[in-house]
Order: C-alpha cells, then structure tokens, then sequence
C-alpha cells in the first residue's frame, strides 16, 4: 500500500510539472484563500475618501510599507486587532482563483476606490484566471475599469500582458493610455519601444508622455 501511495504521489507531482496549458504559476500548489476577506476588504473601501482609499491602495499595491516585501511580523506595534488580521491577509502571497470571480465583478463597481483595489488585488493573485480578467478589463466600455485593469497588469508583473497594454497606448482616455505606459514600465517589458517612444512623441497628453519617458528608461 505504502509503495502504491508513493508511485501515486510521484505521478501527481509529474503531471504538475507538465502543466500541459497553464505557466508556472498556475502549476505551483494552490493555497487556499479566504474569500469572505475579499469581500470584507472591499466593503471597508466603499466610499472612503481619496486620502483614506489612497491608504488602502498602497497597502495592496505592498507600496505602504518600508520594503515591497511587506510589513515585518515582529513589530512591537502590532495589534491583534481584527483590521490588522486583514492587512496581514492582504500582505499575503495569493494563488486562489476562487477570489478572482469576487474581484472581477469588483473591476466594475460603481464606487471609484472599489475598483481600484480590486484591480490592484488582481495583479497579486499570481494564477491565469487573475490576468486572463485584468486583460479583458482592457476592452471593458468603461474607461475606469480600463484604467484599474492596466494598473493591475503592471502591479502582476506578467509578460503576458505586454501586447494588451500596447494596444491600451492608443487609448481614448488620457488616464487608461498613461496607466499602460507605467505599466508597461513595471513589467519591465522588452518589445513595446517603438509603441512607447511613438507615445512620447505624438501623444497629447502630457502625463501620458511623463509615462512613456519612466517606461522606456525602465
């Protein structure tokens, strides 16, 4: 029994390895997520304020904090407190889908700084379904979610994504085409500077062009 329970494991571990359709991502082992905390999260930035929403975002884009890697766990400041039980939730690697589907209705919600979390907490979820939504975001007839989407894509650090965000350079809205230049920038893309130096040169905008030039010097 015990050499059938092994010969099983190793053939599960194998199939893993080939990971047939999906990138690596997709093939490390999937640790459970809290989806009752997405949603918590969510309702706790509904109708904040651009100063408080502000705090909420930089705490999911991990840009609160003294290292990108997150708070450390030895503070002596640190309250067993039910908000900080969150924030550490948030600082957290995730690899769930099962809070992709929470987040991709998020990317449209009416409330500003709900989808803007929501994007941002896309671009942590390091699984396929995660980027699989934020790049249908490009296409989405609200230019906010748009918007929120780039930003997401950039914070994932996903090649992947480079082509979508090329096309979201020829934007109609001013702020979609200046997130795609950052993001562009943050996934530290090799292929898109032709696309960015046009953007540079021609485009009207000039936050967009201010975009453009970080990005290319990324």
């Amino acid at each position: 029994m015990r050499i059938a329970a092994v010969a099983a494991m190793v053939a599960g571990i194998a199939c893993a390895r080939d990971g047939n359709a999906q990138g690596a991502s997709a093939r490390r082992a999937v640790v459970p997520d809290d989806t009752a905390s997405v949603t918590r999260l969510l309702a706790a930035v509904r109708g904040a304020d651009p100063f408080l929403c502000e705090l909420a975002t930089r705490s999911v884009d991990t840009h609160g904090w003294w290292s990108r890697g997150g708070p450390r766990g030895d503070s002596p400041l640190d309250r067993d407190s039910a908000s900080a039980i969150l924030v550490r939730w948030i600082q957290r690697d995730h690899n769930d889908p099962a809070i992709v589907p929470r987040l991709r209705t998020a990317l449209r919600d009416p409330d500003a700084c709900v989808r803007r979390v929501a994007g941002s907490f896309l671009g942590r979820v390091k699984h396929p379904t995660a980027t699989t939504t934020l790049i249908q975001g490009l296409e989405d007839a609200s230019s906010d979610t748009r918007f929120v989407s780039a930003l997401g894509l950039g914070l994932s650090e996903e090649a992947s994504a480079t082509q979508p965000l090329i096309r979201a350079l020829r934007d109609a809205d001013a702020t979609v085409r200046r997130a795609a230049a950052w993001a562009l920038g943050a996934v530290e893309a090799t292929t898109p500077g032709d696309a960015l130096l046009t953007t540079l040169e021609r485009d009207s905008d000039a936050r967009v062009r201010q975009a453009a030039a970080w990005a290319i010097g990324q």
